[in-house]
């Protein structure tokens, strides 16, 4: 299987992602040009949270899965929370607790994956 170089496919796809969201800020469907950076942040965010399960790492070097999935999600949180504030800045506070929410579940999830079942420790007295 050939090894997919990550920099230039996430340059690739950031700037799809900024020139077509600038784009349709220009025309006004769907966002202004003040809230064009935030809705970038957030799709960009969701863009690394897809590719740490699709894409394989290349090599022994690359970073972990866990990592490339929490930095699109804070990148992506960032974004949303950013959006949020930009367009109705009286829901910023239910934005931040529902995002304090999905970060304890997913807290609480990982450490369930993470739990195995261990060997029977021996007593040594």
């Amino acid at each position: 299987m050939n090894r997919l170089p990550w920099a230039p496919l996430n340059a690739g796809v950031f700037l799809i992602i900024l020139g077509g969201v600038i784009l349709l800020s220009f025309f006004n469907i769907g966002a202004t040009l003040a809230t064009a950076f935030p809705l970038i942040f957030a799709f960009f965010g969701a863009w690394m949270i897809v590719e740490a399960f699709v894409v394989p790492p290349t090599n022994a070097y690359s970073p972990p899965r866990s990592m490339i999935l929490v930095w699109g999600a804070l990148t992506a949180t960032l974004g949303v929370l950013w959006y949020v504030g930009a367009t109705s800045i009286g829901l910023l506070p239910i934005a931040l607790v529902v995002v304090l929410i999905i970060v304890g579940i997913s807290g609480v999830g990982y450490s369930f994956m993470r739990a195995s079942p261990g060997p029977p420790k021996t007593s040594t007295s």
